[in-house]
This record gives C-alpha cells, structure tokens and sequence, in this order.
C-alpha cells in the first residue's frame, strides 16, 4: 500500500481564501476543511442521522478571531452542489451551524466571472474581471468579523 500527497484545496478554494484574506483584518485567521465537531459541541439530543452527519462533516472555511472563536463560515459553492443529495448536505450543515449560532456564507463564481456571495437574507455579486461590488462583498464578510457577534460565544 502506498499513499500519495494531494492538496488540500483546489485552484477555486485557493482563489476564495486568498479573496477572504484581503477581507479580513490581520486578527483574524482563515483555517479550511475544518470539521463540525472540532469548534460545535453537541449539547441536546438530535436526530442519529444529523448527528453521524455532525461527526463526519467539514466547512470549507472557518474564520475565527485572535482566540481562535469563530466568526463565520463560507461554504464555496460550485454546480456539484446542485444535485438533490448535495442540496441535502447542505441543509444539514446550515442546519448544524444554525443551531450552534454561526452565521454561514455561500460562493459561487456565475456567469463568467461574477462571484456571488450570498446567506438566506442577504447577496452580493463581485465582478472578478472589473472589481466591481469588491468593496459591498468585503464589507459583508468583514460585519462577522467584529468584536460584537463574540459578545455570547
């Protein structure tokens, strides 16, 4: 038996951490493929197949502050998530981190260079080839990363 090195992100998981980077003040760190249980705890009892899902489930990228509290969560959405069973995980974890009180993002690069940025209440479109709406996307991530969503965590 061998094994062999792979990356941990593909080239559009790279291009979305290094746009979340400029987002985000230097207090503030990026860490990706981060399983649920490593910064959830679960407190009540919840149906056994949300919980294996719990148990074996990551988010693409988890932003926490200084003390390593999480901020949010963005998941990078592609056209794999259009599947009936993908849209099924994806509830699952919106779920999960619903309950745990972690404000979540979605991205998806549309139409040629338009990347979306959106949650169940609010969206932004940045054009990658013009940059505009670069500084709407920015000021969207950066409303979770402020000392005041840390007030209950």
């Amino acid at each position: 038996m061998s094994l062999k090195l792979k990356r941990l992100v593909n080239p559009y998981e790279e291009r979305m951490l290094e746009f979340l980077q400029t987002c985000i003040e230097d207090n503030y760190k990026i860490h990706t493929q981060v399983s649920l249980c490593s910064f959830c705890e679960l407190e009540n009892n919840i149906d056994w197949k949300l919980r294996n899902f719990f148990f074996s489930s990551n988010v693409d990228a988890l932003i926490t502050n200084k003390e390593y509290k999480p901020c949010l969560v963005v998941e990078f959405q592609s056209s794999y998530h259009d599947s009936p069973e993908a849209r099924e995980r994806d509830a699952k974890k919106a779920n999960l981190l619903t309950l745990a009180g972690i404000p979540f993002l979605y991205s998806r690069v549309r139409n040629f260079g338009l990347l979306q940025i959106y949650s169940q209440t609010e969206e932004v479109v940045f054009n990658l080839f013009t940059g505009e709406g670069r500084e709407n996307a920015r000021t969207l991530i950066r409303k979770y990363c402020t000392p005041s969503i840390f007030v209950n965590v």
